[in-house]
């Protein structure tokens, strides 16, 4: 026995419970789209998420919207789409509902594929650097895989949007419109 009254197993012991509650204080973390996440119509973000990811088609409902020419000084209205700063004339039209198409796009099973390998290696490290604190281990390691997750989504060239589709956004960037779904990407950690 030492002087403080422990065996080197019973010191072995303590410490083993010590680093047990530490590394039991959370349990899971979840990283994606979460529940709530919405675009500003109310169109839930994880729907939209999973057609890029697997494909799919999507209800587009009725909506009407502006169109916005250009007219020229002698009152004529062209036939080409402005932005409303550079309009002259605007038309409100009625979009009928229709149908979507849209192609896989597997941002999320990517990153899965080329990134998860490391996550071993990697929660090994923040583990260690973290004295083994599990809820800071794995708020970390969401906040890594979260920027993974982003940086799919925003290295994804394919398959190529539609000419279309170009058109209206302006830029040919599959994934990538108002950017909500980007930024949406988040992580929670369970206790």
């Amino acid at each position: 026995m030492s002087a403080d009254g422990f065996h080197g197993g019973d010191k072995l012991q303590q410490y083993l419970d010590r680093l047990l509650a530490r590394v039991s204080s959370a349990q899971a973390v979840r990283i994606g789209f979460l529940e709530g996440a919405t675009y500003p119509d109310g169109t839930p973000v994880p729907m939209v998420a999973a057609v890029q990811e697997f494909g799919g088609s999507m209800n587009i409902p009725e909506r009407t919207q502006d169109l916005h020419f250009k007219m020229s000084k002698s009152g004529e209205v062209g036939n080409r789409f402005v932005k409303a700063d550079k309009s002259g004339f605007v038309q409100t039209v009625t979009i009928p509902a229709h149908t979507v198409t849209v192609p896989a796009r597997p941002f999320f099973r990517t990153m899965l594929d080329t990134k998860a390998p490391d996550w071993g290696k990697k929660i090994g490290k923040v583990l260690k650097a973290s004295d083994y604190d599990a809820g800071t281990t794995l708020g970390r390691m969401g906040e890594l895989i979260k920027g993974e997750l982003q940086g799919s989504i925003r290295d994804l060239t394919s398959p190529p949007l539609a000419a279309s589709t170009v058109r209206e956004k302006g830029f040919d960037k599959p994934l990538i419109d108002t950017g909500v779904m980007l930024n949406s990407v988040d992580y929670e950690v369970k206790t």
